[in-house]
């Protein structure tokens, strides 16, 4: 611990600026933090029965359908319909994502350009999907991340820190008082974490980010409910969330439809916690929804790419189609 304090304290006096990354001993992550800790939620057997694990959120009154499918080895979808307490219709897509299977990564994309600098504008994210779609690195589905700039000459841009492939393309957080930011970041380990803006530089300087993108409030910290004070907390909408396991290695995708009163109305952030919370997560992250909250699964038998690749929306977007946007969140195996 004295080592640490004093690298710290040196990086602090030589002032870090910039996206510059310095290598230092692996700093604390949340791993290392629960075993310190007592953790509110018993571990889950993984993957998740996403079916028992509503049913212990107390939202579910009647489930109307439900579905179950493995998209490749490590990855695991499941879609559910019920009409919850207060008997409106709701609509939720699950991917649990294994990190550990050596086949399977995750990596960023981005609207427009695959280097990151955001130069093309909103682009959908089946689009930001083919473009980086190749033998050898197969995109099996994915969501959307990160609330963006939605016009202008930076329209596609994120409103978080954002890292990909290793470079820094964004190092500061477009902060709101009613809208606060934490993040996702993971390195070549392929270890996932999540921290508050305000740790972002510390986790910066430590040299451990090779992927990263930014989102709203904290759903869930250290295995527990973490406190909500966004304004926007009462409110339905459609929502997409990433949660983390226990062991850093497995990641959850949520999407939740909404604004469809006949289908679908959404959900406010309790009932989201609820969720993470019942699935297992450690930590989870509220990222940008409404008419933005896209759920995209690889077609089943898909043989071609890029361009030509199958993709499917499995959710239905608000909108009534799929929305150009920001960066994304791709899932890819190496077959």
């Amino acid at each position: 611990m004295k080592s640490v304090l004093t690298v710290i304290a040196v990086l602090m006096l030589a002032g870090i600026t910039g996206c510059k990354k310095t290598m230092t001993p692996d700093l604390p992550g949340p791993d290392k933090e629960q075993e310190e800790q007592e953790v509110t939620v018993p571990a889950k057997e993984y993957p998740v029965d996403v079916q028992k694990a509503f049913q212990e959120t107390g939202l579910v009154n009647k489930e109307t359908a439900f579905t179950t499918y493995s998209p490749h080895s490590g990855i695991s979808v499941s879609e559910i319909s019920y009409s919850d307490y207060a008997g409106s219709p709701q609509a939720v897509f699950v991917m649990q994502v294994d990190l550990s299977d050596k086949t399977v990564s995750m990596t960023n994309t981005v609207p427009g350009a695959t280097t990151g600098d955001f130069s093309g504008g909103r682009e959908k994210l089946s689009a930001q999907f083919k473009r980086i779609d190749t033998q050898g690195h197969r995109v099996e589905g994915g969501v959307n991340t990160d609330f963006f700039i939605t016009s202008g000459s930076n329209a596609g841009s994120p409103q978080g820190i954002f890292w990909h492939n290793g470079t820094c393309y964004k190092d500061v957080f477009d902060s709101e008082a009613t809208r606060p930011r934490s993040f996702v970041y993971w390195s070549d380990n392929e270890k996932v974490r999540m921290a508050r803006s305000a740790d972002y530089p510390n986790i910066k300087s430590f040299g451990l980010i090779k992927e990263a993108f930014s989102g709203g409030v904290l759903l869930v910290e250290k295995g527990g409910p973490s406190p909500l004070s966004e304004d926007s907390v009462s409110g339905v909408h459609p929502r997409t969330m990433l949660g983390i396991m226990e062991d850093n290695t497995k990641v959850v995708l949520v999407v939740l439809d909404g604004r469809d009163k006949t289908r679908a109305v959404g959900m406010n952030y309790l009932d989201m916690q609820k969720i993470m919370l019942s699935l297992g997560c450690q930590y989870a992250l509220n990222i940008d929804g409404g008419g933005s909250s896209t759920f995209i699964v690889r077609k089943a038998g898909d043989t071609k790419y890029g361009a030509d690749a199958s993709f499917e929306i499995r959710n239905k977007p608000s909108d009534g189609t799929e929305r150009a946007i920001g960066p994304g969140l791709a899932i890819i195996s190496s077959e």
